[in-house]
């Protein structure tokens, strides 16, 4: 079996991954999520309370992380959920949760234990059941896809955050920062498909900050 170490997990830097859960109707749920190393054979999860993931980590206490570059499923995931297909979807055969059929590694994950970090933010730390890697062919990097990717993580806070007025200088700093994103996929992706998932990313941005 592979190891967390084998996929270029470290101590002391945040990952970027597709977290997939069951919830209480049995359906699946998907949402990118940050994750740090403790030790080989268990990670961490800071989770907004009001997130469904955290809900559904708490009544299964399973779930499975996913690796991919995929830039798309980490959109959909984060900011389209109601349209992500359950054909997606496998059911893995470790864990009672749900991963990704096309993936390039997926990790089942157990619960064990629960904290809050502060009145908006648990931490979930979670033990290593198992870790399956996929051979694949290299990708070519791109700075757009990492920029999307980067203003995806910030819209996700925005979305939490808008309406709270003691961060409304946070959600303008966010704001600034999707900006700049922005400005990577013009310069380093003119009229690509990153583009267009940044043009429909400031709209519903936009959208959350007027309501």
């Amino acid at each position: 079996m592979a190891t967390l170490t084998d996929l270029g997990f470290c101590q002391g830097v945040i990952f970027e991954t597709i977290i997939c859960t069951f919830n209480s109707s049995g359906c699946p749920n998907v949402a990118p999520m940050g994750v740090t190393l403790e030790d080989e054979q268990r990670v961490a999860l800071t989770i907004y309370n009001s997130a469904k993931t955290l809900k559904n980590l708490q009544n299964t206490r399973v779930a499975t992380l996913n690796l991919t570059d995929d830039i798309d499923v980490y959109y959909m995931s984060a900011l389209k959920s109601a349209e992500v297909s359950a054909d997606l979807f496998e059911k893995s055969t470790v864990v009672n949760a749900p991963k990704l059929k096309k993936c390039d590694a997926s990790i089942a994950l157990s619960v064990e234990s629960f904290k809050a970090v502060d009145m908006l933010r648990t931490r979930v730390v979670c033990c290593v059941e198992s870790v399956e890697a996929l051979k694949r062919f290299p990708v070519a990097y791109c700075r757009a896809r990492a920029a999307v990717l980067e203003a995806v993580v910030h819209a996700t806070r925005i979305r939490v955050l808008c309406g709270i007025e003691s961060e409304r200088l946070k959600v303008v700093r966010l704001y600034g920062l999707i900006q700049d994103c922005m400005d990577i996929v013009n310069r380093s992706a003119p009229n690509s498909h990153y583009v267009e998932l940044m043009v429909d990313l400031q709209e519903k941005v936009d959208l959350w900050r007027a309501s």
